[in-house]
């Protein structure tokens, strides 16, 4: 075993090198290995190692392709380091975005240490982070938030399309056309452009009204920027605001900067595609003050457009600091034809290697289909499922977005206010087909904001991070009433018959609610309102209003291509919309996919649904009168076998 491999052994098990035999190793992690089957620092190919073995006190971007075991390679690296780190007060950070992220990486780091990774290193999501260390301590200096009664002046985040009432006192003082008079949540200040951006739910052109009118009245901008100053003085912010308001910090207060280096000298960012513009400026504040970072991501999984996150400006960030460049470009999950259809669709000139064998005859096919007919292309695709004996529980079906998700679940679409009694329909039905992870969150969230709304309209609530809760009850009261709400619901079959009209299903839902929830301790004492009826669909039925008999109760999990990030699965059966939307970029529709002109985020979004998949890749393709040979050739040049 060469130098790097014996080093990793020596600092991470404590033995001089790995056994030949696991059965006989006495090293620290041999129960790792055993469970593995295999050693892991043997079985680590050449840029793992590399990687592990790196110089700390360095700049350094991972580029991980998909399957690579970033996360698995990262949490080694991190215990490497922990068992070589001397500064007892400062330690490294360990960032990601997501909650699901956090936990998998804690996890994988507790199994290269036999304990959690302890104080004065941190794991968590990048927000958490800033939260804890920047904005919660110091942005009251330039907020001018004095903190409540306990003088504790943490942030109270809000979120965009919240509509409670006590959000009514930060309203500006003049109308803004369609957008009424708009509140110091619906807007923030991009820090990229210095301009007011408009993220609230009253008009989908609300940006453009916004901006039309700051240019047409000079004035409107001291008029935003003193109800701003208000909602932050009172201690609300967005999450936009939070991360603007740090920037401002940071510039005006270096030392706060100086400290956070010396806190965090060397900072890990997982999944470093979803960094931002503005929390890229947060890491330079502190690389300019002495801190190191190390990126760990693949570029091409960059698809937050919508939150204005690009990757040209994290390759930027990575060119400006002179990162050194370090690659894995084994790619564990795939076999090579999904691989090589991947690394198609974003031009990628890497050799990217496929480490997963094929298992079924054509790993790569399109499955046309006709209008309406979206059920027959999931009918075939089990079929080659069943027929490669895959696993049809590690399979999904993957879209762009929630449209034709609903569609797919048998839910129209609404392009309407939010309906507190909608919604309830919508859980009860989601509750009676619910068969994935992601299934269980959307309704979970959204009876979070329904009992919210029904019970405690007029308290200060949180966001849906912290899934509504009302300022007034503790966060494990919130939950296990929340938990008692969905199970009860789950069982009322009284309320799953969509027939019927609005007005009776409201009568009986009315009824439930106060036989069943209003007794709750957690509820005693709130004012109870379940909200009106939509104007014109009181005799109206459920099913002619809200759902539709082409979807539901089907035998694959349906996952958002933002909500498959991260997962393995067998087979994919990624689905076109049937025509290409208005917004030529929404990378919804096929054609978006292969366009290999000019690649963008409808490219990567595709790059990330093809990566998902293990043996098999399917893609529901539809078939109009104008479909024909340009487009079969645009399809079989990528490598897809074409079924009628």
């Amino acid at each position: 075993m060469d130098k790097k491999r014996n080093n990793i052994c020596e600092i991470v098990c404590g033995i001089d090198t790995c056994s030949s035999d696991i059965a006989f190793c006495n090293g620290t992690k041999s129960a790792r290995c055993k469970r593995l089957g295999k050693s892991f620092i043997v079985n680590m190919n050449e840029g793992q190692v590399d990687y592990v073995t790196s110089e700390l006190q360095q700049n350094i971007f991972l580029r991980a392709c998909p399957g690579s075991g970033k996360t698995e390679v990262l949490a080694i690296k991190v215990a490497f380091e922990k068992e070589r780190w001397k500064l007892g007060h400062q330690g490294f950070a360990v960032l990601t975005f997501t909650n699901s992220a956090e936990n998998e990486i804690i996890n994988r780091i507790q199994c290269y240490l036999n304990k959690k990774l302890p104080y004065p290193h941190y794991i968590g999501t990048f927000t958490s982070w800033l939260h804890g260390y920047i904005a919660n301590p110091f942005l009251h200096k330039i907020t001018g938030y004095e903190g409540n009664e306990g003088d504790d002046k943490s942030i109270r985040l809000i979120e965009s399309d919240s509509n409670s009432d006590f959000l009514n006192a930060y309203s500006s003082r003049y109308g803004y056309r369609e957008l009424g008079r708009i509140k110091a949540h619906e807007f923030y200040m991009n820090y990229k452009t210095d301009e007011y951006t408009y993220c609230g739910v009253r008009s989908r052109n609300g940006n453009d009204i916004l901006n039309d009118l700051l240019k047409q009245d000079e004035w409107r901008e001291g008029d935003l920027k003193k109800l701003k100053q208000n909602f932050w003085k009172n201690g609300f912010c967005l999450y936009e605001d939070v991360e603007y308001l740090s920037c401002l910090l940071l510039n005006r207060h270096p030392e706060i900067a100086e400290m956070i280096a010396k806190r965090f000298p060397i900072i890990f960012v997982d999944e470093c595609q979803d960094l931002s513009y503005v929390q890229l400026d947060i890491l330079s504040h502190l690389l300019e003050n002495g801190c190191k970072v190390h990126l760990i991501g693949d570029l091409n999984q960059a698809i937050y457009g919508f939150r204005h996150i690009l990757p040209e400006d994290t390759r930027e960030f990575i060119d400006s600091y002179d990162f050194k460049t370090l690659s894995l470009n084994e790619n564990y999950r795939s076999c090579q034809s999904i691989v090589n259809a991947s690394e198609y669709v974003v031009s990628n000139k890497n050799k990217i290697v496929g480490k997963n064998e094929e298992m079924v005859d054509s790993p790569l096919i399109a499955l046309l289909y006709t209008k309406g007919k979206e059920k027959t292309v999931i009918d075939k695709f089990h079929s080659y499922v069943t027929a490669g004996k895959l696993c049809a529980e590690e399979s999904r079906i993957i879209v762009r977005n929630n449209s034709l998700k609903n569609k797919l679940l048998g839910i129209k679409n609404q392009k309407q206010s939010f309906n507190t009694l909608e919604e309830m329909a919508q859980i009860i039905y989601l509750l009676k087909y619910e068969n994935s992870v992601s299934d269980y969150k959307a309704a979970f969230s959204m009876l979070a904001k329904c009992i919210q709304r029904i019970f405690y309209k007029s308290s200060e609530h949180l966001n849906s991070n912290f899934f509504y809760k009302p300022k007034d009850i503790e966060m494990v009261e919130w939950k296990n009433t929340l938990s008692t709400i969905r199970n009860k619901l789950k069982e009322a079959n009284q309320l799953t018959d969509f027939s019927i009209s609005w007005g009776k299903w409201k009568i009986r839902l009315d009824e439930f609610i106060k036989q069943n929830i209003c007794n709750l301790n957690s509820l005693s004492g709130c004012t109870y309102n379940l909200g009106v009826i939509r104007k014109g669909n009181k005799e109206k039925s459920i099913d002619e209003t809200l759902f539709n008999k082409t979807g539901g109760n089907l035998d694959y999990a349906i996952e958002t291509i933002h909500g498959c990030k991260g997962m393995s699965l067998d087979a994919v059966l990624f689905m076109s919309t049937y025509q290409a939307s208005n917004d030529e970029h929404s990378g919804g529709y096929w054609r978006q996919w292969f366009d290999l002109q000019s690649i963008g985020e409808e490219n990567r979004l595709a790059y990330v649904a093809f990566s998902r998949a293990r043996y098999l890749l399917a893609l529901g393709i539809p078939k109009p009168k104008a479909f024909g040979e340009a487009d079969r050739q645009i399809l079989e040049r990528a490598g897809f076998k074409i079924i009628e």
